[in-house]
């Protein structure tokens, strides 16, 4: 890191610390010194990895909290592209997402990163057009990736839940199983807790559009051993995709049981809610049905 950055890096750590009252002795431990600790807020020299951790969390903020000051409290360039993909499909603008491609084509400096960003949005395009496909090449590329990776954090949870249109169905249960055994060293972190249950929502509605029920229920199952009562919007998704699954499977003949759901939702004011189920039921009965 050169001197400037450094120095940046020190005085962001001295405002944040001197905001929550502490002093320099306060944060200093066997580890840390008193000295190290003025020589960086000063911008003289920067702490080691451990050593910077160290620091942060003697000022109670999580290593995310302070990244987020540090980019000066704004949204990284990755989120913001995931909002605008998610936007730009929710309008189901199709011109805006091929732009989008073209936008991104070489924004990240690592071409495998690049790659993988623009599979996102050509998942995205493809769900709103069949006919949009991409290559072999491309599809063996996604899944030598996903195998490679041992532990998944937060940007491989990302990659997966959005890339699953094109993962085979073998792939995709594999690479789903061996997600929620990996997946039990990160739950303690509530972004990445998160983040793998929306990606087990995904994956079931995947399973639900290839008729894979023994693995929608399987799915669901740990899906549901994972939520708690904060989890509100994934548990009626579920209940949803259950009351769905029992209809196009022909347990349930009369479509009554759904729009006595959708209407529930709209009394609760959730009117958004409610008109994404009555597309998604939609769209699922005239693709199986």
């Amino acid at each position: 890191m050169n001197e400037k950055k450094s120095m940046a890096l020190g005085e962001l750590y001295k405002e944040l610390r001197m905001a929550r009252g502490l002093r320099l002795k306060d944060i200093a431990q066997d580890n840390l010194s008193m000295p190290q600790l003025s020589r960086f807020e000063n911008g003289q020299t920067m702490l080691a990895a451990d050593k910077l951790l160290l620091a942060i969390s003697a000022i109670h903020m999580s290593f995310a909290e302070f990244g987020h000051a540090v980019n000066n409290y704004e949204t990284t360039d990755f989120f913001r592209m995931g909002s605008r993909i998610m936007n730009l499909h929710q309008t189901q603008d199709i011109e805006g997402l091929k732009q989008l491609l073209q936008d991104y084509k070489d924004y990240e400096t690592y071409d495998v990163y690049n790659r993988l960003n623009l599979l996102v949005i050509k998942d995205s395009i493809h769900s709103l057009d069949n006919s949009y496909t991409i290559e072999k090449e491309e599809e063996e590329f996604l899944t030598q990736y996903l195998y490679s990776i041992e532990e998944w954090t937060e940007y491989e949870l990302y990659i997966f839940g959005n890339t699953m249109t094109f993962l085979s169905d073998e792939d995709l249960i594999f690479l789903a199983k061996a997600f929620v055994e990996r997946d039990k060293f990160y739950k303690s972190i509530p972004s990445h807790d998160n983040t793998a249950k929306l990606t087990l929502l995904n994956l079931i509605a995947e399973l639900i559009e290839r008729k894979a029920f023994y693995y929608v229920s399987y799915f669901t199952n740990i899906l549901e051993g994972l939520v708690t009562y904060q989890d509100m919007f994934i548990i009626t998704t579920v209940n949803f995709f259950k009351l769905m699954v029992t209809y196009i499977k022909g347990e349930q003949k009369n479509k009554q049981k759904i729009r006595d759901y959708l209407s529930a939702l709209e009394t609760l004011g959730d009117t958004q809610l409610a008109d994404f189920f009555a597309a998604k039921f939609r769209h699922y009965t005239k693709l199986i049905l």
